[in-house]
């Protein structure tokens, strides 16, 4: 089994979560047993598996794991499933009409939240002392069970937690420690009646570890682990202590400057994970010059794998190309999440520049924002007084829709990894004006044939580039072509054909155990 390990599964994904996805599906269309494997408790992780077009046993999470229900049916659980004594009277929540409270004949005693938008199914239960303290809040999982119960102080804080399973047993438990400051420093974490024993844990670090062991056991050990998000898990991967084909992904640069690739510091990201390189099997780099500046420093053990993180699907290779007259004239897009990285400050000062040549230039920028940087980039294009001009759309899961409306894409990061939306922005025929970045643009964008690349951080070529194009419209419409064709490289089989030395590197690994236990 091939697991895929990250952290979190939400509505709103970054570029890894796709990308995770896109391998699931190559994996399962070419019959190799894969899943995505997540640590954060969800109330409505199913929910989200379904609005991305996965099942349920596409992925094992670690709650869902120790709860037994990993494939659990939905079920109902309304109002009158909460049994409320008699004694007492339910009523309308006087703060939320779709809500109800639960009072005597002298205080609210709960306060009942029904899950939007029907508001038919039980969310949670909030229970208050005679002093209208928070005491206990209880949360259902959108499958019909409840899911997570949390024990409150007189400040509101959460001292406890315990997760249940649908027959209302409690799987896990969670115990947050104050130091005098009245802060929490010191969390312990608890897995019960775990095959008759209980287990506890000082971090999540270990308990995910934990659970990796036990998964890996359930499948018989010498599965394959791809960690997707080394700063949060390689610890719990190298710390296992069964056996696998443990591999880091370089999902973005491994170096602070990739410029430097013999000096440069360590990306934090990385950084415990290329310290203790010798404890994996394997390193996944999304592009051939990233593989080779990789291996430059630290060699070839363990094996550097050059394995494209964008695959582009065969339905999309080979739907018709978009009529160039439907595309919208002028628009310009960028897909990326609102982040520092990303610079679309410096895309707005382009684009200031290009309207002044270009009257019918549009920009639309598309993604959800980390922190305050959506506030501080809405304030640039205020203060520049681009309003009409320069708008901002949040994540979508029809983005292909965007890029078949658009004629030119653009990127102004420092740094990528790999970048699936140019991946994709060439799949839809839109060529893409970028900065000269290692690794992704360099590895995707044909120069002068599919787009453009500019020299890093210099705004001016950047909008001189855009320019030329929206002059053009013959120019734009070969690059649209130009696209189409180039993105090719990445399709299913082409990808696919690159795994086949992982999948003989990981046969070597298991024939050598297999050696060694009969030796």
């Amino acid at each position: 089994m091939y697991y895929f390990i990250n952290a979190s599964f939400n509505e709103k994904k970054s570029g890894i979560e796709h990308a995770e996805m896109k391998r699931l599906n190559l994996f399962k269309d070419h019959h190799v047993p894969a899943k995505i494997v997540t640590r954060s408790f969800s109330l409505s992780l199913h929910d989200t598996l379904a609005n991305a077009g996965l099942a349920d046993d596409d992925m094992v999470n670690l709650f869902d794991f120790f709860e037994g229900t990993e494939t659990f049916p939905k079920q109902s659980f309304k109002l009158a499933d909460l049994h409320v004594k008699p004694n007492l009277q339910v009523l309308v929540n006087d703060q939320d009409e779709h809500g109800f409270m639960v009072r005597n004949s002298e205080r609210i005693i709960q306060r009942i939240k029904m899950r939007a938008p029907e508001y038919q199914e039980v969310e949670n239960v909030l229970t208050f002392d005679r002093y209208a303290k928070l005491v206990k809040s209880e949360y259902w999982d959108t499958r019909g069970f409840k899911a997570l119960e949390q024990w409150h102080d007189a400040n509101g804080a959460v001292t406890a937690e315990q997760v249940f399973n649908p027959q209302g047993d409690v799987v896990y438990q969670t115990f947050h420690m104050k130091n005098q400051q009245g802060k929490v420093d010191n969390s312990l974490y608890r897995i019960l009646n775990w095959h008759g024993s209980d287990y506890s844990f000082n971090g999540e670090q270990a308990m995910m570890r934990f659970f990796l062991d036990e998964l890996n056991r359930r499948d018989g050990e010498n599965n394959v682990m791809v960690v997707d998000r080394t700063f949060e898990l390689a610890w719990s991967v190298l710390n296992m202590k069964t056996r696998a084909f443990k591999m880091m992904h370089l999902h973005s640069n491994h170096l602070n400057d990739p410029e430097q690739v013999m000096t440069a510091t360590l990306n934090y990201n990385y950084e415990y994970a290329i310290k203790n390189l010798h404890q994996w099997q394997g390193v996944i780099a999304p592009t051939p010059q990233q593989r080779l500046d990789f291996m430059h420093r630290w060699g070839d053990v363990p094996a550097v794998f050059e394995l494209p993180v964008g695959i582009v699907d065969d339905q999309v290779l080979n739907a018709p190309h978009v009529d160039w007259r439907k595309r919208t004239p002028g628009k310009i897009i960028m897909v990326a999440r609102l982040s520092p990285e990303k610079q679309q400050d410096k895309v707005i000062e382009a684009f200031e520049q290009v309207y002044k040549q270009v009257p019918t230039a549009r920009l639309e920028f598309w993604g959800y924002a980390n922190g305050k940087e959506g506030e501080r980039l809405h304030k640039i294009v205020a203060d520049k007084q681009l309003g009409e001009l320069v708008t901002f759309h949040d994540y979508t899961l029809d983005i292909g829709k965007v890029y078949d409306g658009a004629q030119i894409n653009v990127l102004a990061s420092r740094a990528e990894g790999f970048s699936l939306a140019l991946l994709e922005a060439q799949s839809h025929g839109v060529p893409t004006v970028s900065y000269d970045a290692k690794y992704g643009p360099q590895g995707i964008i044909q120069n002068d044939r599919d787009g453009y690349l500019v020299k890093l951080d210099d705004v001016d070529a950047l909008a001189s580039a855009i320019s030329k194009l929206l002059s053009d419209d013959a120019l734009m419409q070969t690059f649209s072509e130009h696209a189409y064709e180039d993105a090719k490289r990445f399709s299913e089989a082409a990808v696919w054909e690159k795994w086949q030395a992982v999948f003989e590197a990981v046969a070597v690994f298991n024939q050598g155990h297999e050696q060694e236990v009969q030796a």
